[in-house]
């Protein structure tokens, strides 16, 4: 009977270590999936006055965004808490900085460091979440 109680609790212990190695891998392959995302937006965005306004004078560029909004809705489901709020803050920076581009506002690049700051801030979240 001890046995079989050692090996249930072998068995519970293996089955928890797994999952936290699985997590740690989906938390590191999000962040590096979330940072190319923002990435491909921000050089998308980052040369204002090229024929994608939306403010009526000439028809914006088509850029998808599901590549982006699948890495933020990844990291939210894997993530820790920290995490999950900075890319609750990193959606309306980035609505902010394609929001200040595409109507060639002067505030553009302050957006755009802003978007940096918070994606590093997320894999410096990611790194300690898995070191620790």
């Amino acid at each position: 009977m001890l046995s079989l109680i050692a090996v249930i609790l072998v068995a519970r212990i293996n089955a928890q270590d797994d999952h936290a190695k699985w997590l740690r891998e989906e938390r590191v392959r999000s962040a590096i999936q979330l940072k190319l995302a923002v990435s491909q937006v921000r050089v998308q965005f980052s040369r204002p006055g090229d024929g994608r306004r939306l403010d009526g004078g000439q028809p914006a560029r088509a850029f998808d965004f599901a590549e982006v909004n699948a890495a933020m809705a990844h990291m939210d489901l894997v993530g820790s808490t920290g995490t999950v709020a900075l890319v609750t803050e990193l959606r309306g920076q980035l609505r902010e900085f394609v929001r200040e581009s595409t109507e060639n506002r002067p505030g553009w690049r302050a957006r755009r460091e802003a978007l940096d700051t918070t994606v590093d801030s997320i894999v410096e979240t990611v790194r300690k979440d898995v070191v620790s």
